[in-house]
């Protein structure tokens, strides 16, 4: 009988220890999910902050005028066939809607560059 009190006491304590194991897991589980609760608050925030950025870019490019390609080449003083190379070369990079190349005035900074570089401005 004693054998089996002994056998009993032994279960208890290992059983007290796993208990203490687990409450120790669950302790750094609690801590973790607070800190991960902090970072997804900060990159709330930030998504926020992006957001309002974004709005006040849509809002801005909205209120400039949209130039089409002929106007394009006139402000560069450049012709269809320089046109082109400049799409082809990355100066200018159009927003197509409807097959017609559309352009934001600091969509020209890189062509404007270029068109200095050569003189023709």
């Amino acid at each position: 009988m004693e054998k089996y009190f002994q056998q009993l006491i032994e279960h208890t304590v290992r059983t007290n220890q796993l208990l203490e194991q687990q409450n120790q897991i669950l302790k750094k589980q609690q801590e973790s999910l607070v800190a991960l609760n902090r970072g997804l608050a900060d990159l709330h925030d930030v998504q926020l902050s992006v957001n309002n950025l974004l709005n006040k870019e849509l809002i801005h490019l909205l209120e400039q005028p949209l130039l089409d390609k002929n106007q394009v080449m006139d402000k560069l003083n450049i012709k269809d066939s320089t046109y082109r190379r400049y799409v082809k070369e990355g100066y200018l990079q159009p927003m197509g809607f409807e097959k017609i190349d559309w352009y934001f005035g600091r969509d020209l900074v890189k062509a404007l560059e270029e068109s200095r570089r050569k003189g023709r401005i």
